[in-house]
């Protein structure tokens, strides 16, 4: 290689030493470009991913508020459910409606019941009234569970807030227990 380098005149050397400067920088250009490329593009391809990740993060937590409205949407209609079938509406009828179910209740049962005490009461926390019944029952014990079963088998929501027993005895007497009921309205 070096004969052929001798071959050369100064000029022509000159101008290959040119060339091969001019190639190696350029060579050295082009690495250091492609390096910086090359970063930029990890760069990029990082970024992507978070991009990805947080969109996957968006769309998971898309789905869950439908979920969640959904959800809302059904407690809305067992709601309305509630306040249509087992609630009283509110106004001045609910002691009507009320002493009109406890008759129906009381027909069930096979009793009769008159001296029905009313007392009225307001849920603030639950934005709920209510309407206590306080009444007496005597009869069998028999009776007693037909009433119960009357009571937990009306449609309306009616809840037995407190049994007692003034009196009790063993010898199979009649038996006597005081009752009070609640009926809901005004949610």
């Amino acid at each position: 290689m070096n004969a052929l380098f001798d071959l050369l005149n100064d000029r022509e050397r000159r101008t290959l030493v040119r060339i091969g400067l001019a190639a190696l920088i350029l060579l050295v250009a082009f690495l250091v470009f492609f390096v910086r490329l090359r970063g930029g593009l990890e760069k990029e391809r990082t970024a992507s991913f978070r991009v990805h990740e947080t969109m996957q993060k968006t769309v998971q937590a898309r789905d869950q508020a439908r979920a969640d409205w959904r959800l809302w949407e059904d407690a809305g209609r067992d709601l309305a459910e509630l306040r249509a079938s087992y609630f009283y509406e509110e106004g001045p009828a609910v002691q009507v409606l009320l002493r009109q179910d406890l008759q129906r209740i009381f027909a069930l049962a096979g009793t009769t019941i008159t001296d029905l005490d009313y007392g009225y009461s307001e849920m603030e926390k639950e934005q709920v009234r209510k309407t206590l019944v306080a009444f007496t029952f005597t009869g069998t014990y028999a009776g007693l569970k037909r009433l119960l079963a009357a009571i937990e088998a009306f449609p309306k929501f009616l809840v037995i807030e407190k049994v007692e027993f003034p009196r009790t005895s063993s010898g199979g007497e009649r038996l006597s227990a005081k009752l009070t009921l609640a009926g809901y309205y005004g949610i």
